[in-house]
């Protein structure tokens, strides 16, 4: 049943109150003070009610405390057992969550992973997640803490490992028909067809994968395949409604990504079109384990996820106000569209918002979408091949006005005509031999001579890109962008101090329910690393 916990003020008994001087002032310049004072009141029990009952039965533990708990596991790197043993232990724990005045903390050994089940499924219903909400308003509330001005943000993504092991293309085939195998022996062994029953047997996996010679792999899958086919129509022909089951669905997944067959069921074993493996996707399933990870070859091979992370920065903090955890296919040019998306910014502001991103995070939709919302979007530099040094480019040549006309050229000579194509968004202009004849750029523009008229034409795209190149090239654009090299430490920070290639946890939504506390950790010890005074 959903139950507040309306207990926040410490009591004229506790424990705290009853220490020496000298211990309290430990505590008020610990990092459980500053807890306690800033973060742990902020906790919006309200937005965890969907989670529990209304109906009479017993009360739930304190979502404060539990979702503090979790924070302070990320802080301190510790398993559920050592958070655990630092609550009821530990009397700085005790302090940061305001448990002084219970006679015993109001968690279990339970606590946190019935917590987390419940966050999971109602994130697999509704689509929302409870825990991002609540990382990123805590986020937030230090960054206002830190007094930090929104006039500026940057943004930065990472590659994320699952936790899954690299399967090869028989052992992902292997493993699915084997878990599958396990599940219809625990519901209807029966329908285990015969050829399969091997399966069941010690040192089967071993003597199928790894005693394979190289020249026999392409055999050795069809092999497989076969009872992949086999299992699937066996398990429709089941009466215990196997297809309902995880392991029936991945099968299934599995069959519909490495063959071009979609009548799996009509089929002879053996009729089955295996795809060639440079055909396949991507996003195919990598492990059965993980069936949310990813392939993508950047900076090497990586099954696994993106992180994208926003950060509000000053001259003096820095704090991640935003994440986002997707596979790892998902590109930077949709997680900008998402940040821009969801950025609230006060259209009253004089100047927009400064949104310093790196190349693949831009495109000029984007930068116009961005300018809608009272954004403006800065690259570091643009995706695509640099123009040659040797021309000049079509901004540095040729003015264009707010009707879309070319008026003038870098020599002060004006077009004898001028239009631009509203469908195809192209410029062009015609310009006399003569007004060209005597340029001192000729050799530099981009113009083509033809024999009645020099002739220009060029997109609206291409204009638009030499204009930002043109900012780029000054000295406060350069200042501005290289502010983005302060977030680029980051995924060495999750990496190193909160091993993010390791979660315990696999899948999209288990991940980012770690990682949102990682964030909201990092973020707690910028600061208590400020000179904030909390008093």
């Amino acid at each position: 049943m959903w139950t507040k916990n309306s207990f926040q003020q410490m009591s004229f008994d506790d424990t705290v109150t009853n220490m020496p001087n000298y211990l309290k002032d430990f505590l008020k310049d610990s990092w459980a003070h500053t807890f306690q004072k800033i973060i742990f009141p902020a906790i919006n029990e309200d937005r965890f009610a969907v989670l529990y009952s209304k109906k009479p039965s017993r009360p739930n533990s304190p979502v404060n405390v539990i979702i503090g708990a979790l924070i302070l596991k990320e802080v301190f790197g510790l398993s559920d057992v050592e958070l655990l043993g630092s609550i009821y232990f530990d009397d700085r724990f005790q302090y940061a969550l305001r448990l002084t005045s219970f006679d015993k903390p109001p968690v279990s050994i339970n606590t946190f992973s019935n917590f987390r089940a419940r966050v999971y499924e109602y994130e697999e219903e509704t689509g929302i997640d409870l825990i991002k909400e609540e990382v990123e308003s805590l986020s937030n509330l230090i960054a206002e803490t830190l007094e930090i001005s929104d006039e500026k943000i940057r943004v930065d993504s990472f590659m994320v490992a699952s936790s899954s092991k690299n399967m090869s293309r028989i052992e992902l085939v292997y493993t699915v028909n084997a878990n599958l195998i396990k599940k219809l022996k625990e519901l209807d062994k029966k329908a285990i067809p015969e050829s399969c029953l091997a399966y069941l047997k010690k040192g089967h996996k071993k003597e199928t994968i790894y005693k394979t010679r190289d020249k026999d792999i392409e055999t050795k899958l069809e092999f497989l395949m076969k009872h992949s086919q086999m299992l699937y129509r066996a398990s429709l022909r089941s009466s215990s409604s196997i297809e309902k089951t995880e392991e029936f669905k991945t099968l299934k997944r599995m069959l519909g990504e490495q063959t071009d067959n979609d009548d799996f069921d009509k089929l002879n074993p053996g009729e089955l079109k295996i795809k060639d493996g440079q055909n396949l996707k991507s996003d195919i399933l990598q492990n059965p384990s993980d069936p949310d990870a990813t392939y993508r070859l950047k900076y090497g091979p990586n099954i696994g996820y993106t992180a994208n992370m926003v950060e509000v920065f000053d001259e003096d903090h820095s704090v991640v106000i935003d994440y986002d955890l997707k596979p790892n296919i998902y590109s930077d040019q949709k997680f900008s569209k998402d940040t821009i998306g969801k950025l609230d910014v006060d259209k009253k502001l004089k100047n927009p918002l400064k949104m310093l991103v790196d190349g693949a995070y831009f495109t000029l939709e984007l930068a116009e979408l961005a300018i809608q919302k009272g954004i403006e979007l800065i690259p570091g530099e643009l995706v695509g091949r640099k123009e040659s040094e040797a021309k000049l480019s079509f901004a540095e040549t040729f003015e264009v006005n707010d009707d879309n006309l070319i008026t003038e050229c870098v020599n002060d000579q004006k077009p004898y005509l001028s239009e631009y194509d509203d469908e195809k968004e192209v410029f062009t202009a015609k310009f006399t031999k003569e007004s060209c004849s005597g340029c001192n750029f000729k050799e530099q523009c981009r113009i083509k001579f033809q024999k009645k008229a020099n002739t220009v034409r060029f997109d609206r795209d291409r204009y638009q890109r030499d204009k930002i190149r043109e900012k780029m090239d000054t000295k406060e654009y350069v200042e501005l962008t290289n502010q983005r090299a302060g977030i680029e430490g980051l995924p060495s920070v999750f990496r190193r101090k909160y091993d993010v290639d390791n979660m315990p946890v696999r899948g999209e939504v288990r991940s980012k329910f770690y990682f949102g506390f990682k964030v909201v950790a990092v973020n707690f010890k910028r600061l208590l690393n400020s000179p904030v005074v909390v008093t």
